[in-house]
């Protein structure tokens, strides 16, 4: 059964929020990979995932935000993908041109995903462009630096 699915049934005091990360430069020509991960909530959105980052730091030893890049230097990516195989994740990868292309291919993204909030990094693009969308950091919200680990995971994987 998947998350859509489990909300649909169970949706009373929980929302669907979709947590947005992406890997790579966003300067012409380079090839960016976002992803996101969909979440079933209840309480604040701003602390979903906080127990699985903290599990993730300890077993590695590290200290401060997940990012993937330090995750895979410390020999994480069997856990992450582990991770990633119990979660609902979505990705994308796009030759970045602009900030305005990138912003389309962003909106295409996620009008395919059924949720009650988007919540994008700081820098990925200005949530005001999209309905139910918020800016939050990284390094405050553990679902985006789950989705900070799809995103490497997946850019890795493309190799555009």
């Amino acid at each position: 059964m998947s998350v859509v699915d489990l909300f649909k049934r169970f949706s009373s005091d929980v929302r669907l929020v979709f947590y947005v990360d992406e890997s790579g430069l966003k300067s012409f020509c380079n090839c960016v990979v976002v992803a996101g991960v969909l979440a079933v909530v209840s309480g604040s959105y701003m602390y979903w995932g906080e127990g699985v980052v903290r599990r993730i730091r300890e077993a590695l030893g590290v200290s401060g935000e997940l990012k993937w890049r330090v995750v895979k230097r410390r020999g994480g990516r069997g856990l992450v993908e582990e991770l990633l195989g119990g979660l609902e994740v979505r990705h994308f990868a796009v030759h970045y041109t602009s900030q305005v292309e990138f912003e389309k291919a962003l909106w295409r993204f996620l009008v395919e995903v059924p949720a009650d909030l988007y919540v994008l990094d700081v820098g990925l693009a200005d949530a005001s462009k999209f309905p139910r969308a918020v800016n939050k950091p990284s390094h405050k919200t553990p679902g985006i630096q789950i989705a900070d680990l799809a995103a490497g995971f997946y850019a890795e994987k493309a190799r555009c």
